[in-house]
């Protein structure tokens, strides 16, 4: 019987050896896992009061190798803002190919981008810092985030030709439901007393009812 164990977490070692990972991908998992423990630190002094030196301590690196990944902190927030806007783009996707009407896909856009972004972020408040990026970085994410917004709007106004959304103003609908979602990163916390799915669930609760044509 020891021996047949023996066997088996053999075959499960040659397999896990076998998995190599090239260098640029090897590069990519840990700037990656950088960018997510940055943005942590960030949020949790600010990024105005939070150093390149901080951020290494947090990372338990050097700042010798932090440099290895990324520039300066002002790559970290841009690239912070752009991995969300990666999230959101996947979720709206995602809502497409599933959702059949107007609501149906709205419901589906939130809930798979909250809990992606839980998940994937935990506390990331640094996204509420759209104000510290550079005009060149600002002008990108502000174009990015225009194109979300217009295809939001768009799923409400689908919603609401269908009959499933009732009639209200897509742009301040937008504005509001976003506003609730951004200030969340501000609040969740992987800590903390509700998971990113139970959040999640609540959020499409709340729309549904907001949204849904009576």
């Amino acid at each position: 019987m020891k021996k047949a164990s023996t066997a088996r977490r053999g075959r499960h070692a040659s397999a896990w050896k076998s998995v190599v990972l090239s260098r640029e991908q090897q590069f990519s998992l840990k700037r990656g896992a950088l960018l997510r423990e940055a943005g942590r630190a960030f949020s949790l002094r600010g990024y105005h009061n939070t150093s390149l030196e901080d951020v290494a301590k947090t990372l338990d690196v050097t700042k010798a190798a932090l440099y290895y990944y990324v520039k300066n902190k002002q790559e970290i927030l841009f690239e912070c803002h752009m991995m969300s806007l990666d999230f959101g783009d996947d979720a709206m996707k995602y809502c497409e190919e599933h959702g059949k009407t107007g609501l149906e896909k709205i419901l589906l856009l939130i809930d798979k981008y909250v809990k992606t972004i839980t998940s994937e972020m935990g506390s990331f408040a640094v996204l509420g810092e759209y104000d510290a990026l550079e005009p060149q970085n600002k002008a990108i994410i502000g174009k990015r985030r225009d194109k979300f917004d217009r295809g939001f709007r768009k799923l409400i106004s689908e919603g609401i030709a269908d009959g499933t959304v009732r009639a209200i103003d897509p742009k301040l609908t937008v504005f509001f439901f976003m506003g609730s979602i951004n200030w969340m990163t501000r609040w969740f916390t992987t800590e903390g007393p509700l998971t990113g799915e139970q959040v999640a669930r609540q959020l499409v609760d709340l729309i549904e009812g907001a949204l849904r044509s009576r």
